[in-house]
């Protein structure tokens, strides 16, 4: 079947698919930061500022211009760690995250010299990583669509002859709900992920690891319980690998699968998972099954997972999770932009929270001047601290 990816863009956001026969392979959302830059993602390059070495860590905390320091551990640094003021250029090894700073690494590092001229430390040197065109290119991909011509142009020069052909879409609106990948993108946010034959996943990202649950659910238990279990497990083996993937889950990863007593069949299943992460870009470990079924595994953080990148932490102690004013924005955004183009209407109004009312008067005004454009028309902007979402009113 052809490989497709579909590229939707607004100011400030590019939201990536790769899809084989409908089927949602792989996802990559960049959103921009405070200053314009793409999220920081494994391989990028920073020349950094040696701030302190820490005898008890045999390695040094630099500087990167990030909220945290990166940590240089020395075994990282063939030429040794410059001393204290000094810089030196690093590459990101893991991503870093809300209470960690990036992994770091001086080794293996291919560098043009003109990079280095005129930066003073600390300074962000390149984007690598799986970014739009680097992405694409792993993706192996037949077909590009893309909603917006200026990076259909950019996805042609870097793939090349690699996909046979590059489109706009035929008619305007929001390209994903198009795709059939609107409701599916929307799921994985949630817990529940139901597999074939009846069973389910429940997913629960938690600040030091990650809990996925195998449920047996609706699945009929035709040869006896073990017989059920092993076919849960198997059918839960390769959704459990796309889900990572997709929700760019990383760290370390509790499985609760149904349990499992024969050996062999813990091995089998063990094997089959480490088959099925084989071709994740990011490394991953799998370790071994208990008889109560509880497998551990670990997956590099490559980007930030989508939990975070989308959504903030809420309720008590920050327990729970809810999407932030600027993904409520883009929501909002692009159902005007579907909605709204090419009727007559005189006023587009979007009722939204406070918050996103100010995310789209500040970081995300670019992206409604965008929508207006598209439309031909201004779209009216109130706040309602009724309104948990938005509410499209055209008229």
């Amino acid at each position: 079947m052809a490989r497709e990816l579909i590229v939707s863009a607004l100011p400030g956001e590019i939201r990536a698919a790769c899809v084989e026969d409908g089927r949602l392979l792989d996802l990559l959302i960049l959103r921009e930061g405070m200053a314009g830059e793409a999220p920081v993602q494994a391989g990028d390059l920073f020349l950094a500022r040696v701030k302190r070495f820490d005898k008890g860590l045999d390695g040094a905390f630099v500087d990167l211009g990030l909220a945290r320091d990166g940590l240089l551990p020395k075994k990282e640094a063939p030429q040794g760690i410059p001393p204290e003021g000094a810089s030196i250029a690093v590459k990101v090894v893991r991503a870093p995250a809300a209470d960690k700073g990036a992994r770091i690494s001086a080794k293996n590092l291919v560098l043009d010299p003109e990079q280095l001229e005129g930066v003073t430390a600390p300074a962000r040197l390149a984007a690598g990583g799986a970014l739009l065109s680097d992405f694409a290119l792993q993706s192996g991909v037949d077909r590009v669509v893309a909603d917006d011509a200026v990076l259909l142009r950019q996805l042609k020069a870097a793939l090349g002859e690699g996909a046979r052909s590059f489109e706009l879409p035929a008619a305007p609106g929001n390209l994903f709900e198009a795709q059939g990948l609107e409701a599916e993108f929307e799921g994985l946010l949630t817990p529940r992920v139901d597999l074939d034959g009846g069973g389910f996943l429940l997913i629960e990202p938690g600040r030091t690891l990650t809990a996925i649950d195998v449920n047996a659910g609706r699945h009929e238990g035709r040869g006896g319980q073990a017989a059920q279990a092993r076919a849960v497990n198997l059918a839960a083996v390769p959704e459990i690998a796309r889900q990572l993937r997709l929700r760019a889950l990383s760290g370390l990863i509790v499985v609760d699968f149904l349990a499992v007593k024969a050996p062999e069949d813990r091995k089998a299943l063990a094997a089959a998972l480490r088959q099925a992460v084989a071709g994740d870009p990011e490394p991953c470990q799998v370790f071994g099954i208990s008889p109560s079924g509880l497998l551990e595994m670990t997956r590099r953080r490559g980007r930030a997972p989508l939990h975070e990148l989308l959504c903030r932490p809420c309720g008590f102690a920050g327990s729970g999770r809810e999407k932030t004013p600027e993904t409520l924005a883009y929501e909002a955004l692009r159902q005007a932009a579907a909605e709204a183009r090419g009727k007559a209407v005189q006023h587009v109004v979007l009722r939204v929270g406070p918050a996103t009312a100010a995310a789209l008067q500040g970081a995300q005004a670019a992206a409604l001047k965008a929508v207006e454009q598209r439309l031909g028309r201004a779209i009216e902007v109130k706040a309602d601290p009724l309104v948990a979402g938005h509410e499209l009113v055209l008229g």
